[in-house]
């Protein structure tokens, strides 16, 4: 058992020393392509663009057309600013707060 231990260590020094040379070096990977010349922007900004710009225009829509308010607080006519007589926007609706009755613990 000693001589198999034995000859199992000086296996391993041998490999560990001699067989890693440079002619047992992997080949390296190319690099990953980098970005396109030009500085990209087209479509992925425009698209960037209309997305926010839609953003805006539904939370506008629903902040006006539903009893939820300006939840993100961006202000605006109806919710920070007076409703003058000659703005032709969609007024916010009046929602009205229900009240209710709290309940009291007995005794």
């Amino acid at each position: 058992m000693k001589k198999q231990v034995s000859a199992a260590l000086v296996a391993a020094l041998i490999a560990t020393t001699i067989l890693p040379t440079q002619s047992f070096a992997l080949v390296p990977l190319p690099p990953p392509p980098g970005p396109p010349p030009g500085g990209g922007g087209g479509a992925g900004g425009a698209g960037g663009v209309i997305g926010v710009a839609a953003f805006f225009v539904i939370y506008d829509l629903i902040r006006r057309t539903t009893c939820s308010g300006d939840f993100l607080r961006l202000g605006g006519p109806g919710f920070t600013t007076k409703i003058k007589a000659g703005d032709t926007i969609l007024t916010p609706p009046v929602c009205y707060v229900r009240k209710q009755r709290a309940l009291h613990a007995k005794g």
